[in-house]
Parts: structure tokens; sequence; C-alpha cells
């Protein structure tokens, strides 16, 4: 008989990030910022250039260029997977929301942060009701 051993994780999450911007204009900015670069990377993923599961340690020249004209200097080529993940992104207000079941987020922590949010992180598990998360 074997017996395998491993790591898995079972997605549960349920996590809720919440970008509160100054004013409404600049929650628009940063969620079609967000938006722009997930649809640019998922064309990455399409090309080849960019496997899910197999972090490089460099950036595509393309890539390279995305970040350098939306002004994103903080994100480093190994997270940049984590703008496919499964999560939903909505802006309401001057806020911008994220819900996904991954831990994984620093990426987009970083973009909200570099566009001015003040950042609220939790699990939808553990504060019920907030109208955010799966389930509210």
């Amino acid at each position: 008989m074997k017996v395998w051993y491993g790591y898995g994780t079972e997605h549960s999450m349920n996590l809720v990030m919440i970008g509160r911007f100054k004013d409404v204009t600049s929650a628009e900015r940063a969620h079609a910022l967000i938006k722009e670069l997930t649809r640019a990377l998922q064309a990455e993923e399409e090309a080849g250039r960019l496997i899910i599961g197999e972090p490089s340690d460099r950036y595509s020249d393309e890539v390279l260029k995305l970040l350098s004209d939306l002004n994103i200097h903080s994100i480093g080529p190994r997270e940049l997977e984590q703008f496919l993940y499964d999560l939903t992104l909505q802006r309401d207000g001057d806020s911008v929301v994220v819900t996904t079941d991954e831990n994984d987020v620093q990426a987009l922590l970083k973009v909200l942060l570099d566009k001015g949010a003040r950042i609220e992180v939790y699990s939808a598990h553990d504060y019920p009701g907030t109208g955010h998360g799966r389930g509210d």
C-alpha cells in the first residue's frame, strides 16, 4: 500500500478586501486599472507567456511595457497570476470591493494601496452580514 503525502487547500477563504478611496473618481480609476491589467494578463496566459501554477522570475516584454504604461512598479513577476484567480471585482461608490476564496491577494492589495486606497481585509466567514463575500 502506498501512502501519498501532500499539501492541499480547500480554497474556502471567503476573503473580502475593500479599498476605500477619497473620491469616486479615484475608485473608478483603480477599478478600471485592475480590469485592464486582468484582461492583459488573460491574453498573456492564452499566448502561453503566463502559466498559472508556474510563476516566472521574469516579466514578458509585453507585461513589462503594460506595467510601465499603467505606472505600476510594486508587483513582482511571481504575483501576476493572482489577477487570474477566481475573484469578483466591483466598484461601489468610492470603494473597490474584491471577493475571492483565495488568500494570496497581495498583488491586488499593492495596486489598491498604490492608487490611494485605505484597505479593509477580512473573512466573510468570521464577519457575516456585511453585504460582501460568498453567501451575502
